[in-house]
């Protein structure tokens, strides 16, 4: 029923019609987005954004940043059409999921009051820090903070604008379908809405308020968390390295500010963090030195490794990927059977849930293994660049992963992004071994 809903979803927004059941299931698809876990540490920012700012405007600054949340979705929409879907890939680095995890980690540090943020306090006392465009700002950086999690639902919108661009820019398309992105952007602020306007009477006073506030900081630096495993994931690092940092990290952290006798607790904080960064910031330089020394040994070896081997592979379990197009299509013609070629990137994450697939799913894994020819790109390879500027394929200019299926003469017969359609890509690989019969 889900997958069904979020098919019609995606389907509104590359279309080119529009009615009221468009804009209706639009916010209801931005709706389920905003429930997402990853989208919670946002929930109690934004209460503590707009606990007094209501005090005398109880609806007018939440409908502000609401909004601001939704206008960022349109802007979104509208960069897409201009970077052929450059912005929706820039959200898939490490280094962005890194900068998020920042991000987070200082907002729990202000939640649980360690920090002192003036555009976040809303002091009615101060009008600089309550008047509404400061409150539609903050809204927008709500938006760009949920983006990440909500990417993949509209991946299909962003194609869509490529397939525009690919006939010449059309300034009337994209504005459209940014205004789609709108409403699906109004949808998923619906909770931050409703925060603000009646999620904020609860009394100010009492220890009790203390408890909640470093309960919702533990849960801020938590998704902090989440977002540094993410990365260390997308970099190919081991598996519990992140959490070592984020805590050796955390401890060396509240070791410094312990240190700190005189100043306020803001001061303390922030030269501890100053410190911490500077200490941060040398160690990653040396550690990225000696990686490109190692990565430049390492190189000179594969490539005095490769120039004996006329075939290029990969073994990734019981299968055997080639890395060259050469020798996948000559196997290919050789045995009359179809390429499967996975386009991978170390910084993708379904791209690696797909390889660990290829090796669980026992269906899959045999057809792989008897019945095409493996052939992997990585977004580093030259001939990347070639499938990225074929018209036929938009969809690489959004990101990965991606997969085709060609005939031993290289004509196309599969094309997606989805990694876990298991029955059209094995229908497809089956369907030409029987027309061979």
């Amino acid at each position: 029923m889900f997958s069904e809903i979020q098919t019609f979803i995606e389907s509104q927004l590359s279309s080119g019609n529009f009615s009221f059941s468009t804009a209706l299931f639009l916010a209801l698809g931005g709706l389920f987005a905003g429930l997402l876990p990853c989208v919670y540490p946002l929930y109690p920012i934004t209460a503590g954004i707009l606990k007094t700012r209501v005090a005398k405007h109880k609806w007018s600054h939440p409908l502000v940043y609401y909004f601001g949340l939704a206008l960022m979705y349109a802007i979104f929409g509208l960069i897409a059409g201009v970077s052929g879907g450059v912005f929706n890939s820039f959200l898939r680095f490490p280094e962005t999921q890194l900068v998020l995890a920042i991000l987070l980690f200082v907002l729990g540090l202000s939640v649980a009051e360690f920090l002192y943020f003036p555009f976040f306090s809303g002091d009615l006392k101060n009008s600089v820090n309550v008047n509404y465009a400061n409150t539609f700002f903050l809204g927008m950086g709500a938006g760009l903070l949920s983006s990440p999690c909500v990417g993949p639902v509209v991946v299909s919108i962003l194609v869509q604008l490529i397939n525009y661009q690919t006939e010449g820019f059309k300034i009337l398309p994209i504005l459209f379908t940014s205004f789609k992105m709108f409403l699906f952007g109004m949808g998923l602020g619906i909770p931050f809405l409703m925060i603000g306007v009646f999620g904020l009477s609860l009394p100010k006073s009492g220890k009790w308020m203390k408890y909640i506030q470093w309960s919702l900081a533990i849960l801020i630096f938590y998704f902090s968390y989440t977002y540094l495993e993410k990365a260390f994931d997308l970099w190919g690092l081991a598996k519990g390295l992140s959490l070592k940092v984020f805590l050796l990290w955390t401890v060396a952290l509240l070791f410094l500010y312990l240190q700190k006798k005189e100043g306020t607790t803001t001061e303390k904080m922030k030269q501890s963090l100053y410190q911490i960064v500077s200490i941060t910031a040398l160690l990653i330089l040396f550690l990225f030195l000696n990686l490109s020394l190692w990565k430049q040994n390492y190189g000179n070896a594969v490539s005095n490794s490769n120039s004996s081997n006329q075939e290029i592979k990969e073994e990734h379990g019981n299968l055997v990927w080639y890395r060259n197009e050469s020798d996948a299509l000559r196997l290919a013609k050789d045995k009359n059977i179809p390429i499967f070629i996975d386009f991978y990137a170390d910084w993708c994450t379904n791209c690696k849930e797909f390889q660990k697939l290829t090796l669980t799913n026992k269906e899959w894994n045999e057809t792989f293994r008897r019945d095409v020819i493996l052939w992997k790109v990585y977004d580093t390879d030259s001939i990347f660049e070639t499938f990225v500027s074929n018209p036929e394929y938009p969809e690489l200019k959004i990101g990965l992963p991606f997969f085709l299926i060609l005939s031993p003469d290289g004509r196309r017969l599969y094309k997606s992004n989805d990694y876990l359609d298991t029955k059209g890509m094995i229908s497809t690989i089956r369907n030409f071994s029987n027309n061979l019969k």
